[in-house]
């Protein structure tokens, strides 16, 4: 077992917590390193995995072995749990990946010359199978599919969108299921939506970033690492950035490193915010001599001073669309007989 290392630092209120939030992978590796890639440069504590690995692309155990590597915890997914039982409303594009996908995972099925191999092949495969489709940290929940069903049932705009006719019986239903912000993924497809009903693409955020406002129902879908669905082809994924109180720092993760891979994470710092115990600077000349437009201006300094204050301790959510070269992935897609070429041709399209 190999610890990441992260490095915890005491802050005298509270510091902001950078989690970056990954989701349907999908045996895509060179999306997957790419969005790793990417995450080094966003100066992240923590990296979760809400599912999906496995289904689609040539390349699940390779995936598999690198956000066991990297991640602090992973979840379940419906194409995870295909490969060991029988997949639900599967399409045949999806049913055939996952059949040829057993033959490089299966202990059962894989060819392997040497000892050690079979063991990580085996190692590898319970692993698999001890996920879970559903976590809760306080009052944030993460699944892979929706709050009511963690493994199966889609969040839609057109579930939620009141401009898509929505919201629906079942988005309602969702929506009440939620206490307070749920995470997930499964329909590939990104945005944000919370009891307004109306459902926020990236692309209609400013700087693609999302304020979470405290007691409001919201759930954020992070979009999809290797196979995109919403038109735009580029790998996507959030990074969640919260007020976290300060308790003892936790020991180091432990995840698993495979042989072969090679553990490239780096964790910032100190990054809090000073903010808060920031004392704002007052004018130079005698207080005494102030006009009432001075004394108006200095009060509204401070007040935006502490509308800043506000907005940099809210909790925010930021997506970030990661370009990789989509070519090189089809390529490995057509290179498996065992797997549809539709599942390399739509990598390009996003769809």
């Amino acid at each position: 077992m190999c610890g990441l290392g992260f490095q915890w630092e005491h802050f005298s209120n509270s510091r902001m917590h950078r989690r970056a939030i990954i989701s349907d992978i999908h045996g895509n590796l060179l999306a997957l390193e790419a969005v790793l890639a990417d995450i080094q440069t966003q100066s992240v504590d923590d990296i979760v995995c809400l599912g999906d690995i496995c289904g689609y692309g040539p390349q699940p155990a390779e995936c598999i072995a690198r956000v066991r590597s990297l991640v602090k915890w992973t979840l379940l997914g419906n194409h995870d749990e295909a490969v060991f039982r029988e997949p639900l409303n599967f399409s045949k594009n999806a049913y055939d990946s996952i059949v040829w996908q057993r033959t490089v995972l299966d202990p059962e099925k894989v060819v392997s010359t040497t000892d050690a191999e079979r063991e990580t092949t085996r190692e590898r495969w319970e692993w698999l199978k001890t996920l879970e489709p559903s976590r809760s940290e306080k009052n944030v929940r993460y699944v892979h599919a929706s709050p009511r069903d963690p493994i199966h049932e889609y969040i839609l705009r057109e579930d939620f969108d009141i401009s898509c006719g929505g919201p629906s019986k079942m988005g309602t239903e969702i929506m009440k299921s939620v206490e307070w912000l749920c995470f997930c993924g499964h329909s590939h497809r990104p945005g944000v939506v919370a009891e307004d009903y109306k459902w926020w693409l990236p692309e209609n955020l400013a700087e693609h970033k999302s304020l979470i406002r405290s007691g409001f129902k919201t759930i954020v879908n992070v979009g999809s690492v290797g196979q995109p669905r919403d038109g735009i082809k580029e790998a996507c994924y959030a990074i969640f950035e919260y007020n976290a109180p300060i308790d003892p720092p936790p020991p180091p993760a432990e995840v698993h490193h495979e042989p072969g891979t090679t553990v490239i994470l780096n964790v910032r710092g100190s990054a809090a915010s000073t903010i808060v115990n920031t004392k704002i600077a007052k004018p130079v000349a005698d207080p005494l001599e102030w006009t009432d437009d001075e004394t108006r201006n200095e009060k509204d300094v401070e007040l935006q001073q502490a509308r800043e204050s506000v907005i940099l301790m809210t909790p925010k959510v930021y997506f970030r669309r990661v370009s990789y070269d989509i070519q090189e992935a089809q390529n490995r897609f057509l290179a498996i007989a065992g797997l549809p070429q539709h599942n390399a041709l739509r990598l390009s399209m996003g769809k």
